[in-house]
């Protein structure tokens, strides 16, 4: 999804994300994210929250970033799980296809 958005938006999209990620490394909770609630029948291990986080790159619906993420609370670790447009997804990715992706990252 990364290089698909980085092929459709350029060299400066790299940037940004990598600007981001840094940033949430700092504050893992910046104002402009939300803890997302989880999908019906799923549960996290405690210690860890699940969130998203909005940003702009553009204009209109292609250059509304989203990035969905996991925080350990306790090992202040961060995990990425998806990004997207609002363009691609107007709320947010299938419910199973979620669940699917942080079965993955919890097993890793």
């Amino acid at each position: 999804m990364l290089k698909k958005l980085a092929k459709v938006h350029g060299n400066s999209f790299d940037e940004l994300v990598k600007q981001v990620l840094k940033n949430l490394i700092e504050n893992p909770y910046p104002i402009n994210s939300r803890q997302e609630p989880l999908q019906k029948k799923s549960k996290l291990p405690q210690g860890l929250t699940f969130h998203k986080l909005e940003f702009k790159f553009g204009q209109g619906a292609s250059g509304q970033i989203r990035l969905m993420y996991l925080v350990n609370t306790t090992t202040s670790v961060i995990k990425l799980v998806w990004i997207y447009t609002h363009e691609q997804f107007e709320k947010r990715p299938d419910d199973k296809d979620l669940r699917s992706v942080i079965q993955q990252i919890l097993e890793d």
